[in-house]
């Protein structure tokens, strides 16, 4: 694995900018920028998958695996994050007619995707000949369970769409209300999980959501203090880094501390690409198509474990998963995007007609 992280290494570092003394990186948190933030972390979402379906334990898997240990579900916060930021900066520059086509054009959209992928995933699975269970297969395109697919982050998407809607309608044009009211609601969110006995994996990063939102409104002041010099941005690198592992020492000790240190793993993220611009096509790509890329990649990886090539070749197995994985989504995002086309057509009306 470990000529993998170095290949990602120097992907990531091919379009890799430095800014100079006392100087920040504009562009950070636009969609460009964060886009290619996603690419790496879907990349890093993709190795631990494959580690599900194959053994790496050589020497030279030594070092990923350590890395892997040490990120655990850190490698989906900046989904969650940047999610959370984008959706608030649509609510504050469109108001209330975005918050209004959220359970449309967003939750809508997701689950009617995650399902013709579930559907995927059942011919598959038939294919194979894998035994199915008539409950476990209805619940999975409720998101709930899994028949071989990713699922749980669909699950919390889905649910951080109706907290935003449900929050947001009742604050109206009071953006910090509607923060507090989403975050609020994302912690009863967790705590329910909890109740209901998920894996801890389910929910204990889905805070990071309604802190990418409080960002997108503290931005401005957080970057007149942080962006004022070098010195005080270096100060609070190392007052972030200090809590940070700190907060890895305790990450165990319940949902709180671990939600504690993936806010403080984000801000790390955040801090960095202020100083440092990360962007090429590759990482544009997969962050483009982070949807696509998450919930497909299991599909080669069953079908060349089910043809023996993870146990026989695990390094072919990742290269060959990888290259199908980019493969069908592309396929299946070009498919999503002319279904998508046709059910959200604008309809014209006599209004629209005198309008044009």
């Amino acid at each position: 694995m470990l000529i993998f992280v170095i290949i990602m290494l120097l992907v990531i570092f091919t379009g890799f900018k430095a800014t100079g003394e006392n100087q920040f990186n504009k562009d950070y948190i636009s969609y460009k920028q964060t886009n290619a933030i996603n690419g790496i972390f879907v990349l890093l979402v993709f190795f631990s998958h494959a580690c599900a379906y194959a053994t790496y334990n050589g020497v030279l898997d030594g070092p990923y695996q350590a890395l892997r240990g040490h990120l655990g579900q850190m490698i989906v916060v900046p989904f969650l994050f940047y999610s959370g930021y984008g959706i608030m900066e649509s609510i504050k520059k469109k108001g209330t007619d975005y918050v209004k086509q959220i359970p449309g054009k967003r939750f809508l959209r997701v689950f009617y995707h995650y399902d013709i992928a579930v559907f995927l995933f059942l011919l598959l699975n038939l294919y194979l000949g894998n035994e199915l269970k008539l409950k476990r297969t209805l619940l999975a395109f409720t998101t709930w369970t899994s028949i071989g697919n990713s699922n749980w982050y669909i699950t919390a998407a889905l649910g951080l769409y109706l907290i935003t809607f449900v929050a947001f309608i009742i604050a109206r044009k009071h953006h910090y209300i509607g923060a507090i009211l989403t975050t609020a609601l994302s912690v009863a969110f967790v705590y329910w999980q909890i109740t209901m006995n998920r894996e801890a994996y389910c929910y204990n990063t889905i805070i990071l959501y309604a802190v990418g939102m409080w960002y997108s409104l503290l931005k401005d002041k957080i970057e007149r203090i942080v962006q004022k010099s070098d010195l005080i941005y270096f100060f609070v690198c190392a007052l972030v880094g200090c809590a940070y592992w700190y907060s890895f020492n305790h990450r165990k000790d319940g949902v709180e501390w671990h939600s504690v240190w993936g806010v403080l793993f984000m801000a790390l993220v955040v801090l960095i690409t202020m100083k440092f611009g990360i962007n090429n096509e590759m990482l544009q790509w997969l962050g483009k198509h982070t949807f696509s890329v998450y919930i497909l990649q299991r599909m080669p990886m069953l079908i060349l474990k089910d043809l023996g090539i993870a146990a026989t070749n695990k390094y072919a197995f990742i290269v060959i998963s990888f290259v199908l994985t980019v493969f069908i989504a592309e396929l299946f995002d070009r498919a999503m995007a002319k279904l998508d086309g046709f059910i959200y057509k604008p309809r014209k009306n006599k209004a629209s007609e005198i309008a044009q």
